[in-house]
């Protein structure tokens, strides 16, 4: 009878424990067996998380799990904007954010007042016209700390971008209870992502709210074994998404007598058409090479440039050879 009776005050707790009817990973975005701890910086600089690229765009973001750090990353790397990470003055551990338990992240949540301390800062939040702002799902909500940040600086007149991710939670009215903290900020519409979302699928949502400004701000240089030569680039996709590759090394082989050759590595946009290249023409071939060509030839290609005030012989003699290197730089 003892027996019995144990195990049923047992039953009675675990069920009292796990009456919310949602996973771990939906509600804190949890993997099975990480240290939640990982990733995060736990160093007592001031400007620990804080990587500035004189952009008007910064990437903010909250991440114990490492999930949505991966997305803003993503984000960063095709915005080429300043990111920040958020870190708490006291990290969460994984017991932290156990939601079966009497957690931390439990009683934050439930707690309307609670707002953790940060451990980092933006030097001048100012220089920027637009935040993308990215968070995980606890219980249905940004984490606490979020609410931390949001109060600890002046977004008037500046647009946020929110996303987050869970394991099937939405982005529900987490966002909009932030924004109810910084009424002044432009708030646009948020999305949610899973765990495993492709670095395409936060790009091409990313192309559809944030004009990139710093596209084309730079000048795209090319560099032929470490010799500048001057280009004039067409103004199409391919060279945008060529842009967004600098920096860029591509080690190059003759072919055929005409050109050299070499992978970017991935593929990029490509509208090919036939053509009668021309010495000093720069093109995409097949959406993932680039050919430099220093006599004619003929084929299916998509022109990205040509270079100038170069005469034949002198690309003859830069160009014909076994290899060389191309290099792409921002200046």
């Amino acid at each position: 009878m003892k027996k019995i009776l144990i195990i049923f005050l047992l039953l009675i707790v675990l069920c009292g424990c796990s009456n919310n009817g949602n996973s771990e990973k939906d509600i804190l975005n949890i993997p099975n067996n990480i240290d939640a701890s990982d990733g995060l910086n736990t160093t007592d600089d001031p400007n620990t998380g804080y990587i500035t690229k004189d952009s008007n765009i910064l990437v903010v973001y909250f991440s114990v799990t490492n999930n949505t750090k991966k997305l803003a990353i993503y984000a960063q790397e095709h915005l080429k904007s300043d990111i920040f990470e958020i870190v708490p003055k006291q990290e969460y551990t994984q017991a932290d954010i156990n939601y079966n338990s009497d957690c931390r992240a439990n009683r934050e949540q439930n707690d309307e007042s609670a707002r953790p301390e940060i451990k980092n800062a933006i030097s001048d939040i100012s220089k920027y016209d637009t935040i993308v702002l990215g968070y995980p799902i606890w219980w249905g909500q940004a984490p606490k700390i979020l609410y931390t940040f949001i109060e600890s600086y002046d977004f008037s007149d500046k647009t946020i971008i929110p996303f987050c991710t869970s394991g099937s939670s939405p982005i529900g009215s987490s966002a909009t209870n932030l924004a109810k903290s910084a009424i002044k900020a432009n708030w646009m519409e948020g999305k949610r992502f899973s765990a495993s979302a492709s670095k395409d699928e936060i790009v091409d949502w990313l192309e559809q709210k944030v004009e990139v400004k710093s596209e084309m701000k730079k000048e795209m240089k090319l560099f032929i074994d470490e010799q500048e030569v001057e280009v004039s680039w067409e103004d199409n996709e391919s060279v945008k998404d060529l842009y967004k590759l600098m920096p860029l090394t591509i080690n190059m082989s003759e072919y055929g007598g005409f050109e050299q050759t070499g992978a970017i590595g991935k593929s990029i946009t490509r509208n090919d058409i036939q053509m009668n290249v021309v010495p000093g023409d720069i093109v995409l071939y097949n959406g993932n090479a680039i050919s430099v060509f220093y006599s004619e030839s003929e084929w299916r290609y998509t022109k990205l440039g040509h270079i100038n005030n170069m005469s034949r012989t002198e690309l003859n003699s830069l160009l014909n050879r076994a290899s060389v290197t191309l290099s792409l730089k921002e200046e």
